[in-house]
């Protein structure tokens, strides 16, 4: 997707996406098993709201420093208030494509982290670019869903299909264990670790659910839809997910991760260091 339309998706989500909790407890849970030291600078990619970025500063402590980069104006609004609500001076905000950082020098940081955003690029770029700027022996960590989940957003692709679309799950290309080692392996990173983890929903808020598959950056023909279609589309979807939070509450709330670790090999098989 052109990188000006994922700005545009995530310009409109914004102000929801900073409430959700789901969205914060993901970001922590996933910064809480990279292995990050005090002192370490640290690039957060994609950093939007900035939930990854506050615990990464938390944990590289006053020594340390974040760069937040993400391409979305509105997402660095509200990270800049969480930020500064947290009282944290060792946080930069940047707006930029993570993806094309030929504005920072190569080897100048400890670690590049990307909490739960690789799959709204193009991700062999994003990582070829991330080892250039990684220090030797430095770490990448990214986090993404894994092929399937959430069930939500299941539930809302089975719904589209009744209506002619063809809407792929986001979570596929990255989103098995083996697919995470081969991107990481491809790019010039060794030393793989790959996370299972679950963030489950706590309330699963069908409008909430609804507003984030509809927005999300890859059901654009969704949105293509006439008014009365989209409707149609919303009460099914609705009424499909309470349907199987009645059968099963768990199973509905259920979303699975990947929390996917490696280190800046010494060299690359094309022959770059």
């Amino acid at each position: 997707m052109d990188p000006h339309q994922v700005a545009d998706i995530f310009n409109a989500r914004a102000a929801r996406y900073v409430t959700d909790d789901w969205h914060r407890r993901y970001a922590e849970q996933f910064v809480d098993v990279i292995p990050l030291r005090p002192g370490d600078r640290v690039l957060d990619a994609g950093t939007g709201t900035g939930f990854a970025a506050r615990a990464i500063a938390r944990r590289v402590g006053p020594t340390g420093h974040v760069l937040g980069v993400d391409i979305s104006p509105r997402m660095l609004e509200q990270a800049r208030t969480v930020i500064d609500d947290a009282n944290l001076a060792n946080v930069e905000l940047l707006e930029g494509d993570v993806s094309d950082l030929r504005g920072l020098a190569a080897a100048s940081f400890d670690a590049v982290v990307c909490s739960a955003g690789l799959l709204y690029m193009p991700a062999v770029k994003a990582l070829r670019e991330w080892r250039r700027v990684l220090n030797p022996d430095a770490v990448v960590a990214f986090s993404t869903m894994m092929a399937g989940s959430p069930s939500t957003g299941r539930v809302f692709r089975e719904c589209a299909a009744k209506f002619g679309l063809d809407l792929k799950d986001p979570s596929e290309p990255l989103g098995t264990e083996e697919r995470c080692r081969h991107v990481l392996d491809e790019t010039g990173f060794d030393r793989l670790q790959v996370i299972p983890g679950r963030v489950d929903f706590e309330i699963l808020d069908s409008t909430l659910a609804w507003e984030a598959n509809f927005h999300a950056a890859g059901p654009v023909a969704a949105r293509a839809l006439s008014t009365e279609q989209q409707n149609a589309l919303r009460l099914q979807f609705i009424e499909a997910l309470e349907q199987a939070a009645q059968v099963d509450p768990r199973a509905s709330a259920r979303a699975d991760v990947l929390f996917a670790i490696g280190r800046r090999a010494e060299a690359h098989r094309d022959g770059r260091v």
